[in-house]
């Protein structure tokens, strides 16, 4: 066998690898549903510039990500943008584009759930941090679930739980929320004469 026909063979099975490699990642970006992403015009770009597709780029850039938590590097940084930019992000395109109610409410659950899981997140974590990054993979697996269009769990954890609780205590943190508003608006009031008098007594000291 000439070395040209081992070049050609060695080509071809490279190709082969490539498309079966392709057709692998299509199949896991259509079951994650990743052409979400597609929407957000600076990763299509960088995608353009890479000659690869939004979706491929993603996983490329998630299984880094993996490593790095994997070896406990970049887990809160994962975390953040998976939880938090990500959303927020989609949260800022359904308000200037979206006329959705369908997609305000997902959203607007979707960080209502978030605040809750991140307000008791320091308490969670005196039980589950033990568990090193596997805690960090479980947190970036309950985002995900609770803001993804296949799943839409904040929705569920509403539904099932959160509603029931707020309108149990809505009366009782209403009136918290009231009286925090009118103790606050009292020490501004009382401050404002002892802030004027201080800067007049500051200007008078400079003359």
């Amino acid at each position: 066998m000439c070395i040209r026909d081992r070049y050609q063979r060695r080509v071809h099975g490279e190709s082969n690898f490539n498309q079966v490699m392709a057709q692998y990642l299509d199949q896991i970006s259509n079951t994650l549903n990743l052409q979400e992403f597609e929407r957000i015009q600076p990763l299509k770009n960088l995608a353009d510039k890479a000659g690869v597709k939004v979706p491929h780029l993603i996983l490329g850039a998630s299984s880094l990500l993996i490593v790095l938590v994997l070896f406990n590097y970049g887990s809160s940084l994962l975390s953040s943008i998976i939880g938090f930019l990500y959303p927020a992000y989609m949260s800022f395109k359904t308000i200037e584009t979206s006329r959705n109610s369908e997609d305000s409410r997902h959203w607007l659950t979707y960080w209502l759930v978030y605040s809750f899981v991140i307000a008791f997140d320091p308490v969670i974590a005196i039980f589950f941090s033990w568990l090193g990054f596997v805690y960090t993979f479980l947190k970036i697996g309950l985002f995900i679930y609770l803001f993804h269009p296949k799943t839409r769990g904040a929705a569920l954890v509403y539904d099932k739980f959160l509603r029931d609780l707020l309108k149990k205590y809505e009366e009782h943190i209403d009136k918290g929320i009231s009286g925090i508003g009118s103790s606050i608006g009292k020490t501004v009031d009382a401050a404002k004469p002892l802030a004027a008098k201080a800067a007049i007594n500051a200007a008078m000291s400079n003359k």
